[in-house]
């Protein structure tokens, strides 16, 4: 009794969620409620087309996400910790003040997303596309960033102690204020790039020297 009652609710919660869905002016199609409640009761999301998603606060810990179509979805607040991430379609979503720690994401598309306050701390982005993205004040320490696109991305007071760069793009991105302590910033673009409010102490920067920038015991 007690699975059919929960069963129930997840595709109750899934209906009303696809109720409120909308692209554009169109309304999302009925069957990805199946999607959804893929989504709420598996964590799971295969070629699932979720545009415009409306789930702040959603606890989606632990999930797998393979080539997922999340464009600008409201995500802000929600759980996504230890899950996994492969070519799935963020541009533009609204990821503000979320849990990201400890995710597995690679191809994915980050496109002007909101990740301001969010918490990715220790996790491993490689080949993301964070271009124009929203980073303010976000937790990114120990996170691998190998090859990720951060082009004009605003990355004011954002913690990337320990982060990997290398071979970052990083053409245009605000680090006003940001923490860069002991960061590998190895063949990693800076072109346009203002550091002379960045914390860049013992940075490996692109020429694979050693910055003492922001060092205080000196």
């Amino acid at each position: 009794m007690k699975s059919t009652a929960f069963t129930n609710s997840v595709t109750a919660i899934a209906s009303a969620l696809v109720a409120s869905i909308t692209i554009g002016t169109t309304a999302v199609q009925a069957q990805n409620a199946q999607h959804i409640q893929s989504l709420l009761t598996h964590h799971t999301c295969q070629r699932c087309e979720l545009s415009g998603l409306a789930a702040p606060g959603a606890n989606l810990r632990e999930s797998f996400l393979d080539v997922a179509d999340l464009r600008k979805s409201a995500l802000s607040g929600a759980t996504l910790a230890y899950s996994t991430i492969y070519y799935a379609d963020f541009r533009g979503a609204d990821l503000s003040n979320s849990d990201l720690r400890n995710t597995f994401l690679i191809n994915s598309d980050l496109i002007q997303a909101n990740l301001s306050g969010a918490n990715a701390r220790n996790s491993r982005w490689k080949y993301a596309d964070l271009t124009e993205a929203n980073l303010q004040n976000a937790n990114l320490i120990d996170i691998e960033l190998v090859y990720a696109k951060l082009n004009r991305a605003n990355l004011t007071k954002v913690s990337l102690r320990n982060a990997s760069l290398y071979g970052a793009d990083l053409t245009g991105a605000n680090l006003k204020g940001a923490d860069l302590y002991r960061a590998d910033l190895t063949d990693a673009n800076l072109t346009n790039v203002d550091l002379t409010q960045t914390n860049l102490c013992r940075a490996t920067m692109p020429d694979g020297k050693i910055s003492m920038q922001g060092c205080t015991e000196f």
